[in-house]
Protein backbone atom coordinates (compact mmCIF):
# COMPACT_ATOMS: atom_id res chain seq x y z
CA UNK A 1 0.00 0.00 0.00
CA UNK A 2 1.36 3.45 -0.95
CA UNK A 3 2.35 5.83 1.82
CA UNK A 4 -0.35 8.34 0.85
CA UNK A 5 -2.99 5.61 1.20
CA UNK A 6 -1.61 4.62 4.60
CA UNK A 7 -1.68 8.26 5.72
CA UNK A 8 -5.29 8.62 4.60
CA UNK A 9 -6.26 5.42 6.42
CA UNK A 10 -4.51 6.55 9.58
CA UNK A 11 -6.18 9.96 9.41
CA UNK A 12 -9.59 8.33 8.92
CA UNK A 13 -9.03 6.04 11.93
CA UNK A 14 -7.85 8.94 14.11
CA UNK A 15 -10.84 11.10 13.16
CA UNK A 16 -13.31 8.27 13.77
CA UNK A 17 -11.71 7.50 17.12
CA UNK A 18 -12.18 11.09 18.31
CA UNK A 19 -15.41 12.11 16.54
CA UNK A 20 -17.26 8.84 16.18
CA UNK A 21 -19.29 7.83 13.15
CA UNK A 22 -20.72 9.88 11.61
CA UNK A 23 -17.99 12.34 12.60
CA UNK A 24 -19.31 15.00 14.96
CA UNK A 25 -18.33 17.06 17.99
CA UNK A 26 -21.63 17.35 19.82
CA UNK A 27 -20.44 20.18 22.09
CA UNK A 28 -19.00 22.38 19.37
CA UNK A 29 -21.90 21.68 17.02
CA UNK A 30 -24.30 22.76 19.77
CA UNK A 31 -22.51 25.96 20.75
CA UNK A 32 -21.20 27.14 17.36
CA UNK A 33 -24.19 26.94 15.06
CA UNK A 34 -23.15 30.10 13.21
CA UNK A 35 -19.40 29.83 12.66
CA UNK A 36 -18.56 32.51 10.13
CA UNK A 37 -15.77 34.28 11.99
CA UNK A 38 -12.08 33.50 11.78
CA UNK A 39 -10.32 32.47 14.96
CA UNK A 40 -6.57 32.73 15.56
CA UNK A 41 -4.57 30.21 17.54
CA UNK A 42 -0.95 29.56 18.45
CA UNK A 43 0.82 26.30 19.22
CA UNK A 44 3.52 27.01 21.79
CA UNK A 45 6.17 24.84 23.43
CA UNK A 46 5.75 24.52 27.18
CA UNK A 47 8.45 21.86 27.34
CA UNK A 48 11.20 22.43 29.90
CA UNK A 49 13.98 21.98 27.33
CA UNK A 50 14.41 22.44 23.56
CA UNK A 51 12.60 19.90 21.39
CA UNK A 52 13.06 18.61 17.85
CA UNK A 53 9.94 19.32 15.82
CA UNK A 54 8.07 16.66 13.87
CA UNK A 55 4.55 16.39 12.44
CA UNK A 56 3.92 19.85 10.98
CA UNK A 57 2.37 18.43 7.80
CA UNK A 58 -0.25 16.65 9.91
CA UNK A 59 -1.57 19.97 11.18
CA UNK A 60 -2.67 20.80 7.65
CA UNK A 61 -3.95 17.25 7.06
CA UNK A 62 -6.12 17.28 10.17
CA UNK A 63 -7.39 20.87 9.89
CA UNK A 64 -8.19 20.32 6.23
CA UNK A 65 -10.79 17.72 7.22
CA UNK A 66 -12.90 20.47 8.81
CA UNK A 67 -12.32 23.56 6.66
CA UNK A 68 -10.80 24.75 3.40
CA UNK A 69 -10.26 28.20 4.86
CA UNK A 70 -7.38 27.45 7.23
CA UNK A 71 -4.16 29.47 7.02
CA UNK A 72 -1.06 28.06 8.73
CA UNK A 73 2.03 30.15 9.45
CA UNK A 74 5.33 28.73 10.70
CA UNK A 75 9.00 29.52 10.39
CA UNK A 76 9.86 25.94 11.40
CA UNK A 77 10.24 22.69 9.49
CA UNK A 78 10.31 19.11 10.72
CA UNK A 79 13.72 18.44 12.24
CA UNK A 80 14.21 22.01 13.52
CA UNK A 81 14.87 22.80 17.19
CA UNK A 82 12.18 24.67 19.13
CA UNK A 83 13.08 26.47 22.37
CA UNK A 84 10.83 26.56 25.46
CA UNK A 85 8.16 29.25 25.11
CA UNK A 86 8.60 29.64 21.34
CA UNK A 87 5.65 29.61 18.95
CA UNK A 88 5.71 26.63 16.59
CA UNK A 89 2.66 27.55 14.52
CA UNK A 90 -0.01 30.21 14.19
CA UNK A 91 -3.35 29.17 12.75
CA UNK A 92 -6.29 31.08 11.28
CA UNK A 93 -9.48 29.08 10.77
CA UNK A 94 -13.16 28.98 11.70
CA UNK A 95 -13.52 28.50 15.45
CA UNK A 96 -15.40 25.21 15.11
CA UNK A 97 -12.65 23.74 12.92
CA UNK A 98 -10.00 24.64 15.49
CA UNK A 99 -12.03 23.21 18.37
CA UNK A 100 -12.68 19.93 16.54
CA UNK A 101 -9.08 19.45 15.41
CA UNK A 102 -7.13 20.77 18.43
CA UNK A 103 -6.56 17.51 20.33
CA UNK A 104 -5.82 15.44 17.26
CA UNK A 105 -3.30 18.02 15.99
CA UNK A 106 -1.57 18.15 19.36
CA UNK A 107 -1.53 14.36 19.74
CA UNK A 108 0.36 13.99 16.46
CA UNK A 109 2.77 16.86 17.16
CA UNK A 110 3.49 15.92 20.78
CA UNK A 111 4.15 12.24 20.10
CA UNK A 112 6.16 12.59 16.90
CA UNK A 113 8.22 15.49 18.29
CA UNK A 114 8.99 13.41 21.39
CA UNK A 115 10.42 10.63 19.22
CA UNK A 116 12.45 13.10 17.17
CA UNK A 117 13.70 14.78 20.35
CA UNK A 118 14.82 11.53 21.99
CA UNK A 119 16.49 10.42 18.76
CA UNK A 120 18.38 13.71 18.56
CA UNK A 121 19.69 13.14 22.10
CA UNK A 122 21.08 9.74 21.09
CA UNK A 123 22.63 11.17 17.94
CA UNK A 124 24.29 13.96 19.95
CA UNK A 125 25.82 11.41 22.33
CA UNK A 126 27.63 9.59 19.50
CA UNK A 127 28.51 12.49 17.19
CA UNK A 128 32.22 11.99 17.95
CA UNK A 129 31.99 8.53 16.31
CA UNK A 130 30.73 7.13 12.97
CA UNK A 131 27.95 5.16 14.72
CA UNK A 132 24.47 5.44 13.19
CA UNK A 133 21.42 5.23 15.45
CA UNK A 134 18.72 2.85 14.15
CA UNK A 135 15.09 2.41 15.07
CA UNK A 136 13.32 -0.96 15.46
CA UNK A 137 9.90 -2.56 14.87
CA UNK A 138 8.90 -1.75 18.47
CA UNK A 139 6.37 0.80 17.28
CA UNK A 140 2.75 1.70 17.97
CA UNK A 141 0.50 -0.46 15.74
CA UNK A 142 -0.64 1.61 12.78
CA UNK A 143 1.86 4.41 13.41
CA UNK A 144 5.09 2.76 12.27
CA UNK A 145 5.68 4.86 9.17
CA UNK A 146 5.08 8.08 11.10
CA UNK A 147 7.22 7.04 14.06
CA UNK A 148 10.08 6.01 11.79
CA UNK A 149 9.75 9.34 9.99
CA UNK A 150 10.12 11.04 13.38
CA UNK A 151 13.33 9.07 14.00
CA UNK A 152 14.62 10.34 10.66
CA UNK A 153 13.76 13.93 11.66
CA UNK A 154 15.81 13.45 14.83
CA UNK A 155 18.88 12.40 12.85
CA UNK A 156 18.46 8.63 13.17
CA UNK A 157 18.48 6.02 10.42
CA UNK A 158 15.50 3.80 9.63
CA UNK A 159 15.98 0.05 10.01
CA UNK A 160 13.72 -2.32 8.09
CA UNK A 161 10.11 -1.21 7.89
CA UNK A 162 8.73 -4.70 8.49
CA UNK A 163 9.25 -8.39 7.85
CA UNK A 164 9.22 -7.86 4.08
CA UNK A 165 12.16 -5.57 3.29
CA UNK A 166 15.19 -7.30 4.86
CA UNK A 167 16.22 -10.84 5.70
CA UNK A 168 16.89 -10.73 9.43
CA UNK A 169 17.80 -14.03 11.06
CA UNK A 170 17.01 -13.79 14.77
CA UNK A 171 17.76 -16.01 17.74
CA UNK A 172 14.33 -17.63 17.45
CA UNK A 173 15.07 -18.74 13.87
CA UNK A 174 18.47 -20.06 14.89
CA UNK A 175 17.19 -22.02 17.89
CA UNK A 176 14.34 -23.60 15.91
CA UNK A 177 16.74 -24.69 13.17
CA UNK A 178 19.17 -26.30 15.59
CA UNK A 179 21.97 -23.77 15.70
CA UNK A 180 23.94 -21.24 13.72
CA UNK A 181 25.68 -23.63 11.31
CA UNK A 182 22.41 -25.24 10.21
CA UNK A 183 20.86 -21.80 9.79
CA UNK A 184 23.67 -20.39 7.66
CA UNK A 185 23.52 -23.48 5.45
CA UNK A 186 19.93 -22.57 4.54
CA UNK A 187 20.84 -19.08 3.33
CA UNK A 188 21.30 -18.76 -0.44
CA UNK A 189 24.51 -17.44 -1.96
CA UNK A 190 22.52 -14.74 -3.72
CA UNK A 191 20.23 -12.70 -1.46
CA UNK A 192 16.50 -12.97 -2.15
CA UNK A 193 15.53 -9.99 -4.36
CA UNK A 194 18.76 -8.23 -3.36
CA UNK A 195 17.61 -7.77 0.25
CA UNK A 196 20.15 -7.16 3.00
CA UNK A 197 20.88 -10.27 5.10
CA UNK A 198 21.36 -9.62 8.81
CA UNK A 199 22.22 -12.43 11.24
CA UNK A 200 21.94 -12.10 15.00
CA UNK A 201 24.72 -13.51 17.15
CA UNK A 202 24.77 -13.82 20.93
CA UNK A 203 28.26 -15.17 21.53
CA UNK A 204 31.68 -14.95 19.96
CA UNK A 205 31.37 -18.64 19.02
CA UNK A 206 28.20 -17.95 17.03
CA UNK A 207 29.94 -15.05 15.34
CA UNK A 208 32.90 -17.23 14.32
CA UNK A 209 30.47 -19.67 12.72
CA UNK A 210 29.02 -16.81 10.67
CA UNK A 211 32.52 -15.66 9.75
CA UNK A 212 33.39 -19.18 8.61
CA UNK A 213 30.22 -20.05 6.72
CA UNK A 214 28.52 -16.76 5.94
CA UNK A 215 30.80 -15.08 3.42
CA UNK A 216 28.86 -14.16 0.26
CA UNK A 217 25.66 -14.88 2.19
CA UNK A 218 25.56 -12.40 5.08
CA UNK A 219 25.90 -8.62 4.83
CA UNK A 220 25.60 -7.56 8.48
CA UNK A 221 25.94 -9.24 11.86
CA UNK A 222 23.82 -8.14 14.78
CA UNK A 223 25.71 -8.39 18.08
CA UNK A 224 23.00 -8.85 20.68
CA UNK A 225 23.20 -7.97 24.39
CA UNK A 226 26.98 -8.29 24.56
CA UNK A 227 29.17 -6.80 27.31
CA UNK A 228 31.34 -3.96 26.01
CA UNK A 229 34.55 -6.03 26.01
CA UNK A 230 32.94 -8.82 24.00
CA UNK A 231 31.30 -6.31 21.68
CA UNK A 232 34.65 -4.66 21.01
CA UNK A 233 36.27 -8.03 20.24
CA UNK A 234 33.45 -9.04 17.90
CA UNK A 235 33.60 -5.74 16.05
CA UNK A 236 37.31 -6.26 15.51
CA UNK A 237 36.69 -9.83 14.30
CA UNK A 238 34.27 -8.51 11.67
CA UNK A 239 36.39 -5.64 10.42
CA UNK A 240 36.53 -5.52 6.58
CA UNK A 241 34.24 -8.60 6.43
CA UNK A 242 30.78 -7.62 7.71
CA UNK A 243 29.19 -4.42 8.93
CA UNK A 244 28.14 -4.65 12.57
CA UNK A 245 25.10 -3.68 14.62
CA UNK A 246 24.76 -3.63 18.40
CA UNK A 247 21.38 -4.24 19.99
CA UNK A 248 19.79 -4.94 23.34
CA UNK A 249 18.83 -2.59 26.18
CA UNK A 250 20.43 0.51 24.70
CA UNK A 251 20.21 3.67 26.79
CA UNK A 252 21.45 7.25 26.68
CA UNK A 253 23.75 6.43 29.59
CA UNK A 254 25.68 3.77 27.69
CA UNK A 255 25.29 4.61 24.01
CA UNK A 256 28.56 6.58 23.82
CA UNK A 257 30.52 3.63 25.23
CA UNK A 258 28.83 1.33 22.69
CA UNK A 259 29.76 3.72 19.88
CA UNK A 260 33.39 3.79 21.00
CA UNK A 261 33.74 0.04 20.37
CA UNK A 262 33.75 0.86 16.66
CA UNK A 263 30.41 -0.80 15.88
CA UNK A 264 28.70 0.61 12.77
CA UNK A 265 25.08 0.73 13.97
CA UNK A 266 23.12 0.54 17.21
CA UNK A 267 19.40 -0.28 17.20
CA UNK A 268 17.45 1.47 19.95
CA UNK A 269 13.93 0.28 20.71
CA UNK A 270 13.08 3.05 23.15
CA UNK A 271 13.18 5.69 20.42
CA UNK A 272 9.63 4.68 19.55
CA UNK A 273 8.29 2.82 22.59
CA UNK A 274 9.53 5.05 25.39
CA UNK A 275 9.67 8.60 24.00
CA UNK A 276 6.38 9.72 25.55
CA UNK A 277 5.18 13.20 24.55
CA UNK A 278 6.61 16.69 24.58
CA UNK A 279 4.58 19.57 26.05
CA UNK A 280 2.92 21.57 23.26
CA UNK A 281 -0.30 23.55 23.81
CA UNK A 282 -2.71 25.50 21.64
CA UNK A 283 -3.91 28.94 22.71
CA UNK A 284 -6.69 30.86 20.96
CA UNK A 285 -7.04 34.62 20.65
CA UNK A 286 -9.34 37.02 18.83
Amino acid sequence: MAKSSLDNLLLHCALTEDLGFPCRDVTTDLLFTDDNFTQRAKIISKHAEPITVCGIAWVEKVLGQFTSKAIIHSSYQDGDRLAPGDVLLTLEAPAAALLKSERLILNFLRHLSAIATLTAKYVACVQHTPLKILDTRKTTPGLRSLEKYAVHCGGGVNHRMGLFDAIMVKDTHIDLLGGMAATIERLPLQSLHGLEVIVETRTREELHTVLELGKNKVSRVLLDNMPLDMLRQCVEDCRTIFTTEASGNMSLAKIAAVAETGVDFASVGELTYNAGQVDLSMYTSN
